[in-house]
């Protein structure tokens, strides 16, 4: 089986969300999963401004 896990996240906290589905996926089904970021639109300075989480 294969999984694929969409997430979006600006301070990391969903990044760490999305990590945990996946390892859930991986131990209860023993799933290939792939983890993508949804590319960020906020501008660079207002990221900077707001001390969001980069991956």
């Amino acid at each position: 089986m294969k999984g694929l896990v969409v997430f979006y996240s600006m301070y990391g906290h969903v990044h760490a969300m999305a990590e945990a589905v996946a390892e859930a996926m991986r131990r209860v089904c023993g799933a290939e999963v792939v983890l993508r970021r949804v590319p960020e639109t906020v501008p660079a300075e207002i990221l900077k401004k707001s001390g969001a989480y980069e991956l």
